[in-house]
């Protein structure tokens, strides 16, 4: 079955849910720091055994700079920048003469959560106050936008090899718990 998205956009979801579904797999992003709440998914998937999914965006970090830009089960978000707009705290390497790619989080599909209307906000851009941030979701957004069909394939393919082979790559949230866990906290 082919996942597709709903309503595409990032979306911020309950706290208490992620620090629910992470006491049942700790491959669930979550942090129990007060600005968590502001970490944002990208999308909602639809078509998923019926299940509806969003994808987390986690920060970047010196490690991703040896990351594929795509790759089956996370994708870079980046932009190419020159030597000028770098800060000290920004992760980049150089590509070119004086072109950086500077990489400003990445979308981890492995990760993906079930969710449903009631557990996930819609983020408004224009509503955030701090327009450094608000800046910084903008151009993520942009980025991902024009790869949605792409993310609802490799979504849907990395939830069916699960489900077909039943194993778990590391580092891969385990899709049949977290569905589990959904219906279990829903009701």
């Amino acid at each position: 079955m082919e996942a597709q998205f709903e309503n595409s956009g990032f979306y911020k979801v309950e706290k208490d849910y992620l620090r629910f579904l992470h006491s049942k797999d700790s491959q669930v992003f979550y942090m129990n720091t007060e600005r968590y709440e502001r970490k944002p998914h990208f999308g909602i998937i639809v078509g998923i055994n019926d299940m509806n999914y969003c994808i987390p965006l986690t920060s970047a970090k010196p490690r991703h700079l040896n990351w594929a830009n795509i790759s089956r089960q996370n994708i870079l978000i980046y932009e190419i920048a020159n030597r000028s707009s770098l800060c000290k705290t920004d992760i980049y390497k150089q590509v070119g003469i004086n072109s950086y790619k500077k990489i400003m989080a990445v979308l981890e599909i492995r990760k993906m959560i079930p969710v449903n209307n009631d557990l996930c906000t819609y983020i408004d851009f224009s509503q955030e106050q701090d327009p450094n941030y608000r800046a910084l979701l903008e151009k993520e957004y942009r980025f991902l936008s024009p790869m949605k069909d792409m993310i609802a394939q490799k979504a849907s393919e990395l939830y069916w090899e699960q489900q077909q082979t039943g194993i778990i790559r590391p580092c891969y949230c385990n899709f049949n718990t977290l569905e589990t866990a959904y219906h279990e906290y829903i009701s």
